[in-house]
């Protein structure tokens, strides 16, 4: 299988979709679903999360306690200081105050996240997620990289109409801080597509707090292997509700904090009912026709 690799420049040089206010039809089954956040609202949403209503969210997904009874030959994840391009996504919608995981995606803009589609939207309540905004390298109610409200989002068709659990990726875009683009600040991952299903990640999470009460980020690093045809597993103990989202990052580099991101806890399951196996949508040129409609929406 074919290995595409997004960089920047290649997206600078497609040529612009036609603008949609709600989606745009580029082939196969690329028809993407476009919702805009008024900035004045993300302004709001930077104000609303305060250190004390981070520290009562709660993951957005249900794997919230660890599962006894993993393989012994299943490591488990370990805590991190964490990484810029990786961060954690508050959000809130019809059940309250909610966190998922996701990270700075390289684009031309230079403002894209990306993580699970159902951090983003929730096909059974019909409803985009509301006051969400990116805080890089989040850890026990730190904030080193600022509060990013996020200003766009991107999903699937096939999401929003029903779930299909191998659209469960989303980008997202975040408003500039100071004049900056957040890749200018903490820089970026690589989006890499099409690399089959043998591949070695590092993925960076943000765990569920009844599990992990140190509020900090967990980190693992291993093979994937085929689950489906379009389905990625990867298997390590710790991956509890909150980490959704979290990337799956090939050739990591500890220096500068990034590398190739090749998945999202997602899919499957959401992205899986224990904690010790996490799916990930296999990234194909779906994914990649998603990145365009998100670079040039944003």
């Amino acid at each position: 299988m074919k290995t595409t690799r997004l960089l920047c420049a290649v997206l600078a040089g497609l040529t612009p979709l036609t603008p949609l206010p709600r989606a745009s039809a580029v082939g196969g089954h690329a028809v993407h679903a476009v919702t805009f956040v008024d900035r004045t609202a993300g302004a709001r949403s930077a104000a609303y999360w305060t250190e004390r209503m981070m520290a009562t969210a709660t993951p957005v997904d249900a794997r919230l306690t660890r599962q006894a009874g993993p393989p012994d030959a299943i490591p488990a994840a370990g805590y991190t200081g964490g990484s810029r391009v990786v961060g954690a996504l508050f959000l809130s919608n019809g059940t309250g105050r909610h966190y998922c995981t996701a990270s700075v995606v390289g684009s031309a803009k230079r403002n894209l996240l990306i993580t699970a589609a159902h951090c983003l939207y929730s096909p059974s309540g019909h409803a985009w997620n509301r006051n969400l905004v990116f805080v890089p390298k989040y850890s026990r109610g730190h904030r080193p990289y600022g509060t990013w409200p996020v200003w766009l989002m991107v999903a699937d068709q096939r999401w929003i109409d029903h779930g299909d659990q191998d659209a469960d990726v989303a980008f997202a875009a975040v408003q500039e801080m100071n004049g900056r683009r957040i890749a200018d600040v903490v820089g970026a991952n690589e989006l890499l597509i099409n690399t089959g299903y043998a591949n070695r990640v590092t993925v960076i999470g943000y765990p569920s707090r009844a599990n992990d009460p140190s509020d900090r980020p967990i980190r693992c690093t291993g093979p994937t292997y085929r689950y489906a045809d379009a389905q990625l597993r990867f298997d390590c103990g710790g991956f509890t509700g909150g980490t959704s989202g979290s990337p799956w990052i090939s050739d990591y580099d500890d220096q500068a904090q990034r590398g190739y991101v090749i998945g999202v806890i997602g899919g499957y399951q959401k992205g899986g009912d224990t904690d010790w196996r996490s799916y990930s949508p296999l990234f194909d040129d779906d994914i990649g026709r998603l990145a365009v409609t998100a670079n040039d929406q944003a």
